[in-house]
Order: C-alpha cells, then structure tokens, then sequence
C-alpha cells in the first residue's frame, strides 16, 4: 500500500494540528543553521571595523580610505542584488545560500593578501560580490514556510546574528589580533580573516545538504503539517503581488526602499566605526575594545527579541517598528554629548544600538505584506539596494568628516538625522501593511 513520501517523521492523524506547535518545529528545524550561516557573513562583513585598528598604519590607509573601503562591499553586493534575485528563482535557494557561503569565505580568507589601498579596494568589492544572494535567498527560503505575520518573531531570530556578530565577533577578533600578531610572519589582522572566514566555506557545504527548494521536499515534517504550512500560506496570498514587474508599481515597495536606505546609512555607519569610537574612549587593548563594543550589542539581541515579541502581543506593528529607531537617533546624540564621560557614552551607544536593532527584525516583515511567490526574492533584494547603497554611504560620510573635523562628532549627529527621517517615513506606510494580521 503507497504511504505519503513525509509518513515517517511523524504518522498522519485525523486530529486537527496546532499551528503554533507546527511553525515552532519549523522554528527549530530552519532558523539555527541560517542563524549560524548569517553570524558569519556579518562577521565577515564588518570585522574590518577591528582589522582598522591594526592595518591602517600598517598599509598606510587614510581615514577616508577606509571609509570608502568599508563601503565598497555595498558597490558589489548591490550590483548583483537583483540579478542575485533572479538567479535564486533559477538555481534555487539551496545553490544560492551554499554557493554564496562557500565563495565569500574564500574570498575572506584571500583578504590576507591586502596590500595596500588598491588591494584593500578589490577585495572589499568582491566580499560584496560574493555575499549579494545570500539575503535574498534567506527571504525566499523563509517565504516557503512561513505566512508573513508569522516573519517578525522569526527575523527577529535571525537578526541576532547581527548583535552576536559583535557580543562574539568583536573579543572574538580583537583577542585573535592580538594573539596571532607575527605568528608565521602572517600580522594579527590576516589571521582574523582566515580563521573568520573558514568556517563560511564549512556551512557552505553543510547548507546543500540541509536545505529544500520546496517545502514538499523536505523529510522532517508529516503530510498533515505541510498542509498546515500550505492552508496558512494561502489564507494570505489573495492580497499580495506574485509578480516582481507588477510588484514594482506599487508605491510602498518604494516607501520601504527609502526607509532601508536611511535607515541603513545610520546602522552601518555606526557599525564599522564603532571600534574606533570606542578606542576614543580611552586606552584599551583590541581584546577590550572588542568586549567593550560587545555591550550595546549584548543589550540589543535581548531588546529586538523582546520588541517583536511585544509586538505581536500588543498586535500593534506601526510604533513598535517606528519608535526604537527613533530612540535610537536620540541616543546615538547623546553619545556624542557625553564623550567625554566614558561610562555615560557607552550607556548611550548601548541604547542607540539596540534601538536600531530592534527596529531591524519589525521592517523585514514588511516587504512579505507585500509580495508573495517569485517577488518576495526580487521584492527583497530591491529594498536590500537601498540597504546597499546606504551601506556604501554611511561609512565613507563617517570617513570623510572624521578625516576632516578630526573626530567623529559631526559624523554620528548626521547618522542621527538619518535615523529620525526613517522613523518619520514609517509612521507613513500605509495601514493595511503595518497592521498586525489577525
């Protein structure tokens, strides 16, 4: 007698299944791989933030240089980010996630053979390269299994990788800097980029092994709860775009594009300049500048998940997305106010970061209101542009005031201003968007 091909994980039964319990295996079974894959590519991604403190006098690179540099990972994870979006809906997200961890890895690891500011350039510009499916990829995976009301616990979950990329990353790399500096005639910072970037290339592996292009495709879960998976889905699909070209007339896909890009010009230019923020502070070690970087970053995993969560409590999306950034902007000024205390100043980056952070999960369940099908990768990958851009933006500003005022100061106050206008444009989106699903 033929039996379902998902019979065996879990029998068939007459009784109905709660959905809760189904999206909580879900949960379980998808987030963790993704959350570890995605720890590394942003720890591969910013921890030049803490390689600055060593290679800049080393390679002679100006404050600007750096700026732009830090930047130019944007130039190429935004060239091929909607390309990138095609290319999941062709290869599938399985081949996407594994290729682009395996390629930026490598490419890490190669970021030891930086020599100077031109060299400093191209690896940065291929980091971006390598990197730019890998989002994209993540929202159409996460689009199979879940209906978007369900998106801002579950982004929440994996934006973590984003503060523990610093509550880890960032002793993590300082301690490897110091520890490794001179050891096969290899400096402190070009052991960080091996050891961080091999374990990308492992995952990369692991994800080809591990991840299903359809939902039907997967062995862990019953027949009975693909068909929970599947009812939910459909509930929401009648009010959302399936088409990317038909998707881009509409006007809040845009609102949102505007809303990453400043949004982004102050997350980012806040990360990779953090270090040095820091290190302004007062005479540490790249092991304590790293574990003092930690902290804002330890608050604001506790502050995102806690955000979401009350979010979904309270059923209220529009202030809760809104509001954190806002916090955020104020804080991030009154880190400048109180530099000169530096007890004070870290309590305020540690409010400003976690506010940010908070704000991050809330936003990427928006654009999933929107789409559906094959423009949730292209939807997603679009409004990543303006993420991309503001990317490349924010440092090189940073970069550029801090190499002529001498300080940060002017730098962080527009970082703020970028903060208060995506927390403006927020409270714009429309109703039927930002609502919380019943």
């Amino acid at each position: 007698m033929a039996t379902s091909h998902h019979a065996s994980p879990r029998a068939a039964t007459d009784s109905p299944l709660d959905a809760d319990a189904v999206f909580g295996k879900i949960t379980r079974r998808i987030i963790p791989i993704i959350l570890i894959c995605y720890f590394f590519g942003y720890l591969d991604r910013v921890n030049v933030g803490f390689a600055k403190l060593q290679m800049m006098s080393e390679l002679h690179i100006s404050e600007a240089a750096y700026g732009v540099g830090a930047g130019l990972f944007f130039v190429g994870y935004l060239l091929l980010q909607v390309p990138a979006s095609a290319l999941v809906k062709r290869l599938g997200v399985r081949a996407c996630l594994g290729g682009s961890l395996i390629a930026w890895g490598i490419v890490s690891i190669a970021t030891l053979a930086t020599r100077d500011q031109t060299t400093f350039y191209v690896m940065r510009f291929l980091l971006g390269l390598t990197e730019a499916s890998f989002f994209p990829a993540v929202i159409a995976y996460f689009s199979l299994w879940f209906p978007s009301f369900r998106l801002a616990k579950v982004m929440s979950l994996l934006f973590l990788a984003m503060p523990l990329g610093v509550i880890i990353g960032g002793p993590l790399s300082g301690w490897i800097m110091d520890a490794t500096h001179g050891g096969f005639r290899l400096d402190g910072w070009q052991w960080m980029f091996v050891i961080e970037g091999l374990p990308a290339v492992v995952l990369g592996f692991v994800l080809f092994f591990s991840v299903v292009n359809r939902i039907d495709d997967a062995r862990w879960i019953s027949s009975d709860e693909i068909a929970v998976v599947k009812r939910e889905l459909a509930n929401e699909a009648p009010g959302k775009q399936h088409a990317l070209l038909p998707a881009l007339k509409e006007p809040t896909l845009w609102l949102l594009f505007a809303i990453s890009f400043l949004y982004n010009v102050g997350n980012y230019g806040l990360v990779f300049w953090m270090p040095t923020m820091v290190k302004a502070l007062g005479t540490l070690s790249n092991f304590q500048i790293g574990v003092v970087s930690a902290i804002p970053y330890l608050v604001a995993a506790v502050a995102m998940v806690v955000n979401a969560q009350h979010s979904v409590k309270a059923r209220e999306r529009r202030w809760h997305t809104a509001l954190p950034v806002f916090i955020g902007g104020v804080a991030l000024i009154g880190s400048v106010v109180a530099a000169s205390l530096p007890v004070a100043a870290v309590a305020c980056l540690t409010v400003a970061v976690a506010g940010i952070m908070s704000t991050l999960a809330m936003f990427w369940s928006l654009p999933s209101r929107i789409l559906a099908g094959t423009a949730a990768a292209g939807g997603a990958g679009l409004v990543n542009i303006g993420a991309a851009v503001a990317g490349f933006v924010g440092p090189s500003i940073m970069g550029l005031l801090k190499e002529l005022t001498g300080s940060t100061t002017t730098g962080v106050g527009l970082l703020a201003i970028t903060l208060f206008a995506a927390a403006l444009l927020i409270l714009a989106i429309p109703a039927r968007y930002i609502k919380a699903a019943a």
